[in-house]
């Protein structure tokens, strides 16, 4: 008799039992309580008959009968759907109700329920946890490591791709790859009997079925990251020479989890039992297994999942560790919406990339009110700016292969990094144009366009905080014996006191003009071009002068576009990822904190203002501190970290981002989601540059 059962016959005497089921472990359960009183037999699918010669009782039969105790005879695996389709009934009417093996189930999945409390989870509760037992057994995906995709089969999905790219197309890879899986006859197969499987439904070759094989484990030991903190628990445990075993329902055999978990830095447990190995599961029979090979007077196993490593390892007499996949964290948290709000397999990966980072740890959510906390630059450019930032890139070049560019510009200095990322990823992609890091700011572009009194009057129509005097001067970039007295009762206004130096403005503004030119021809920028025009958030200013000298073609492609600004009545052509149709109107959680990335994209070098004879640029004085400077260059390094992280293990062509998505995850990083304490980010200071005031935003004003 199996051990476990005679758990059961011990601890039941001559209470009035009824047998739930009508199988294999149903008539174990019978045999060893047959001098027992067995008063019926209880079975979803049948309610009249006999089983063993005991009667098929319905469920007001059996309460008719008054029972002491009903018996789950059924694997792990539909034990617990059993407990839930009776359990209510049982409480209501006394009625106690055990597995198999003799666990009280009330008890065991109020004990395994209790433990989906993230916010009670944390690294010392475990260790004390370890302290007490003999030996220790982990669970391995989503606990000891996690992929960076959403769903284990997204990586299906990717190898697809990663085939269709060789020329190759495949109908439908991942789906009829676990089709495949499902329809082999035996109990957790290992991948090589799958793609045996899948060879013999699809006809396909052996040359493809090892291609696929290969890309398969490629993609996958790219996916795989460590979760940090459960690392550092299973070494505590090792340096307490506790035994550590590693338990996996798992289509890979142990040799390549082991070449995977080597790669990954994870040594020193003793043993891995692996599910394909043994053709059992944690649900059929895996732990009783490692329990026979490891035999110890107490165990602890530590896992992911409430039903395979709570409820199974607890069922077989283990005590059980549940923490909390990346995944569940993500339901469980303020971030919960986001689940339901990705559509294609790209979002699925980016979100997947997501919770990898910011649920890494099980215990991320620990005393908190669900919102997740953080408190670094570089994390919050990785989790929440990188996202949004990737789907620029992403956009521009999708944009400029519909045209034929023959050079992209990219704006100084919001269009930095931008480029810096374009340049990265054109490198596989045929068919792109060159990029060109271009001087231009509101300052150059509006000094060298000016070719009516209108632009003057425009160039006046922002905000100043200095005399007449200061601000023509400043704008037109004029010289102090250029100037007029500001006093004479003459002038009525500034633009009266402005247009007194026409002359002077225009000439002014052709001898910028000109060397703006040189500058333009030394970066064989031509007449006769046609040319993309990339700025981050504008409402087309820089374009429009630019358009009132340059002769060549010149589309603009911005991140964010204002056009309630100008009313679309520029006449210019532009195109843009987001756009804001009322000033007033913050449609999106971009222009909400869009001066936030105007503060974090830009160059470390200051801003142009003019160009000298040789056409070359004249930067103003840096008003940034080497703090801001330093804050600057660790996101951009955070952003492009994401960015050939994304594009290298995850991207794939056909599959689509959409803008909203992206816009959704950054907008988590308001306070109403996420618990931020960075005090880098606490005030935005922008400087003017017409007005040269100071412009200071709080967070607060950007939520």
């Amino acid at each position: 008799m199996d051990y476990r059962i005679e758990r059961l016959v011990k601890r039941l005497k001559y209470e009035k039992i009824v047998v739930y089921g009508t199988g294999i472990n149903a008539k174990r359960v019978v045999d060893a309580l047959s001098d027992r009183d067995i008063i019926g037999i209880l079975d979803r699918d049948t309610n009249s008959g006999y089983f063993e010669g005991i009667k098929i009782l319905t469920i007001d039969e059996m309460l008719l009968k008054h029972p002491k105790v009903v018996v789950i005879a059924a694997q792990s695996s539909s034990t617990l759907p059993i407990y839930h389709r009776i359990s209510k009934i049982c409480l209501e009417h006394h009625i106690g109700l055990l597995d198999m093996f003799g666990n009280d189930l009330f008890d065991l999945v109020n004990n395994i329920e209790k433990q989906g409390d993230c916010s009670k989870k944390n690294i010392e509760e475990i260790k004390r946890e370890i302290d007490l037992h003999e030996v220790i057994s982990f669970d391995i995906f989503d606990t000891l490591i996690m992929r960076n995709t959403l769903y284990p089969e997204d990586v299906f999905h990717i190898v697809e791709s990663k085939v269709r790219n060789r020329g190759i197309t495949l109908c439908d890879f991942g789906n009829r790859r676990t089709l495949a899986e499902k329809s082999i006859n035996c109990v957790s197969p290992n991948i090589y009997q799958i793609y045996d499987a899948y060879q013999k439904r699809e006809g396909c070759t052996s040359t493809l079925k090892r291609m696929l094989l290969d890309y398969e484990l490629l993609v996958e030991k790219a996916v795989l990251i460590q979760r940090e903190d459960i690392i550092y628990v299973m070494n505590y445990a090792i340096s307490k020479n506790k035994p550590v075993y590693l338990i996996s329902d798992m289509y890979l055999p142990k040799e390549l989890i082991e070449v995977i978990l080597k790669d990954l830095g994870i040594v020193g447990y003793r043993d891995i039992l692996v599910s394909c190995d043994y053709h059992q599961t944690k649900f059929t029979g895996l732990y009783h297994t490692f329990m026979d090979l490891y035999p110890a007077e107490s165990y602890l196993h530590i896992g992911d999942n409430a039903v395979a490593d709570g409820f199974c390892a607890k069922s077989n007499g283990m005590d059980v560790y549940i923490i909390q996949s990346a995944l569940s964290l993500l339901e469980k948290s303020s971030y919960g919406s986001m689940f339901r709000k990705q559509l294609s397999l790209n979002e699925r990966s980016m979100l997947g990339l997501f919770i990898a980072k910011i649920f890494n740890s099980p215990f991320s959510l620990y005393g908190s009110d669900k919102r997740p906390y953080i408190d670094n630059v570089k994390d919050i450019s990785y989790l929440y700016f990188a996202p949004l930032i990737l789907k620029v890139v992403l956009w521009l070049i999708d944009k400029l292969l519909e045209g034929d560019y023959e050079k992209v510009l990219f704006s100084a200095r919001d269009g930095f990094l931008i480029q810096e990322l374009y340049d990265f990823m054109r490198l596989s992609r045929n068919g792109l144009p060159d990029s060109v890091y271009f001087q231009a700011s509101r300052v150059l572009c509006a000094r060298a366009g000016i070719c009516s009194d209108a632009d003057i009057e425009w160039m006046l129509s922002a905000p100043f905080n200095c005399s007449w005097q200061e601000v023509v001067k400043e704008r037109f970039d004029l010289k102090d014996n250029d100037m007029l007295d500001e006093h004479d009762p003459k002038y009525n206004s500034v633009m009266d006191y402005a247009m007194s130096h026409k002359d002077k403005i225009y000439k002014r503004s052709k001898e910028i003009r000109q060397n703006y030119n040189r500058y333009m021809a030394s970066l064989g920028i031509h007449e006769d071009g046609k040319y993309a025009f990339y700025d981050f958030v504008s409402c087309g200013t820089c374009q429009y002068f630019l358009s009132n000298f340059v002769s060549f073609d010149l589309k603009g492609f911005y991140c964010g576009y204002y056009d309630s600004v100008t009313g679309g009545k520029r006449n210019i052509p532009i195109e843009a990822l987001f756009v804001n149709r009322n000033y007033f109107q913050k449609e999106t959680a971009f222009f909400k904190s869009y001066l936030l990335f105007e503060r974090i994209m830009t160059s470390t070098l200051s801003s142009v203002v003019s160009m000298d004879t040789y056409g070359k640029p004249l930067l103003s004085e840096e008003t940034r501190s080497s703090n801001e400077l330093d804050m600057v260059k660790i996101v951009h390094k955070s952003i492009k970290e994401y960015v050939e992280k994304y594009i290298t293990t995850l991207y794939v062509d056909d599959s689509n981002i959409d803008a909203a998505f992206v816009d959704t995850i950054f907008a988590l990083f308001s306070s109403k989601y996420t618990n931020e304490s960075c005090k880098e980010f606490e005030q935005i200071i922008l400087m003017d540059d017409f007005g040269k005031n100071v412009l200071k935003i709080t967070r607060e004003e950007l939520q």
